[in-house]
């Protein structure tokens, strides 16, 4: 795990060294059928293999890397040796033990590992994404493209961490 978390310190988190870390194989090629964002799947040897639809935008595979890696990290046991493969609103579509629940903690760790809380914050300060209480879209826009993700994708992930990043704007007024 120590060696994992060289690639969070930094933005773009590398999700695809990440994954490579845990020795899971990565496909950022596949076609995958139409409405499919990604999948997991387990190997005829134990191990396991994230494929990503290639007609997908980077920011989007990006996401869809970490969220399938959500899955490893936290479904193996239900996925058991099918796998899931993800429709593009990240409902699995052929494995009925991922449900809406699976789905979730996929996505909130997806989100965590491209954006980790530290330094969405730092650059949320720097960028004054923050301003009287409300989002600045044009900091929002520049800091999506520093952690390579959709506007949408940073837009949650800051409104997760508002009091966090507004409280920490109040302490540098009163320094």
């Amino acid at each position: 795990m120590s060696e994992i978390k060289q690639y969070l310190s930094n933005a773009p988190v590398n999700v695809e060294a990440i994954i490579r870390c845990w020795g899971i194989e990565l496909d950022k090629n596949a076609e995958l059928p139409e409405g499919v964002a990604g999948e997991i799947r387990k190997k005829q040897d134990g191990g396991y293999k994230i494929s990503v639809n290639k007609k997908d935008h980077y920011y989007r595979q990006r996401f869809t890397m970490a969220h399938e890696l959500g899955h490893f990290m936290y479904h193996t046991i239900e996925m058991g040796d099918l796998g899931t493969m993800d429709s593009v609103k990240y409902k699995s579509l052929d494995n009925s033990n991922i449900g809406d629940q699976e789905e979730i903690e996929a996505n909130k760790f997806g989100a965590s590992i491209l954006m980790p809380e530290d330094l969405i914050i730092k650059h949320a300060l720097e960028k004054k994404v923050i301003i009287d209480n409300e989002i600045n879209e044009d900091g929002l826009k520049e800091i999506a493209k520093i952690f390579q993700v959709s506007y949408q994708a940073m837009e949650f992930r800051i409104k997760t961490l508002k009091e966090e990043i507004t409280s920490k704007l109040t302490k540098q007024k009163e320094q």
